[in-house]
């Protein structure tokens, strides 16, 4: 049964292309229509309407994506700027606090008390007054 369907392929491959009819070309070299022949009517896809109104969308979504964009790079400049004052903020913080640490090292009891003696200043309990924050 197999042999009988190869056989009926190679029979129908062997006949020749020949049997359809050859159709002439309906245009002429120079691109026209032959005389008798009926020419399609073009049809419009769009009309000027939609096509108006198509631009209309198109300049409105291109407005929209320019402001987008502008916008975008405003908030990028407005976020690099807060980044640069808040960097600036830590380090005057930083600052302040080695200038308090300083305040404190030069403020001791000790050092205080021996600058006095190098002055040959005297300790008077009376007149000491402790002075808290």
């Amino acid at each position: 049964m197999m042999n009988d369907n190869l056989a009926r392929q190679l029979v129908n491959e062997a006949e020749p292309l020949t049997a359809q009819p050859l159709r002439e070309p309906s245009i002429t070299p120079s691109g026209e229509p032959k005389k008798g022949q009926k020419t399609k009517p073009i049809h419009k896809v769009f009309t000027q309407l939609e096509i108006a109104v198509l631009s209309l969308f198109g300049i409105i979504l291109l407005a929209i994506a320019v402001g987008h964009i502008a916008l975008s790079m405003q908030l990028s400049t407005m976020n690099r700027t807060i980044q640069d004052l808040e960097t600036q903020a830590v380090t005057v913080q930083i600052q302040n606090e080695n200038y308090e640490q300083k305040i404190h090292e030069l403020s001791r009891y000790d050092r205080v008390y021996s600058i006095a003696k190098d002055h040959g200043l005297e300790m008077n309990e009376e007149q000491i007054r402790n002075v808290f924050k």
